[in-house]
């Protein structure tokens, strides 16, 4: 089956309640083993997928991370990228790219649309004195990071684990 199926049309598929539905999935202890596993088959043949964005909402947390850089195609803001992401994925993190091309216009509404709940931090590499400064206007975790070309592979690893350590430590606090 190549659709997919809701918590409710499972419910009504499998006879069970949303909540109890919802439980086994989680595997809630106050559910019976039998009855999560008749549901848990369920919802692999109906190919049940969680809506992170409901399990965002119900967790205040979103397990993403938005990454505003300058541009992705040097090898200098790739390398940064790559080890973020390396670094989110092994987190559980999904990642929002944003390239605002040296705009700083785009880096203030980039940061704005990541203020809107849907992530739970960004990382902005940029130059921009002004935007570094106002990071505090934001209710999200902001990791400013000034990074330039005399940079080594190793370095950018390094800086990059110090920044997702730090961005992560700051979104554990929330």
């Amino acid at each position: 089956m190549s659709t997919t199926i809701t918590l409710k049309e499972l419910s009504r598929v499998s006879g069970y309640s949303v909540s109890t539905v919802s439980k086994a999935l989680n595997n809630k202890s106050d559910i019976n083993v039998d009855t999560r596993e008749v549901i848990k088959s369920i919802a692999i043949k109906y190919n049940y997928i969680p809506n992170t964005f409901a399990v965002a909402l119900r967790k205040k947390k979103a397990k993403v991370i938005s990454v505003i850089i300058p541009q992705v195609n040097t090898s200098l803001y790739g390398s940064f990228l790559f080890n973020i992401e390396k670094i989110a994925y092994s987190r559980g993190y999904r990642v929002i790219l944003f390239q605002s091309l040296h705009d700083i216009s785009k880096e203030e509404e980039f940061l704005n649309k990541s203020n809107d709940g849907s992530v739970d931090g960004a990382f902005l590499i940029t130059n921009n004195k002004y935007v570094i400064n106002s990071k505090q206007k934001y209710h999200l975790p902001v990791e400013c990071v000034k990074i330039d070309s005399s940079l080594s592979e190793e370095q950018l690893k390094k800086i990059s684990i110090k920044c997702f350590s730090n961005l992560f430590r700051r979104i554990n606090k929330t």
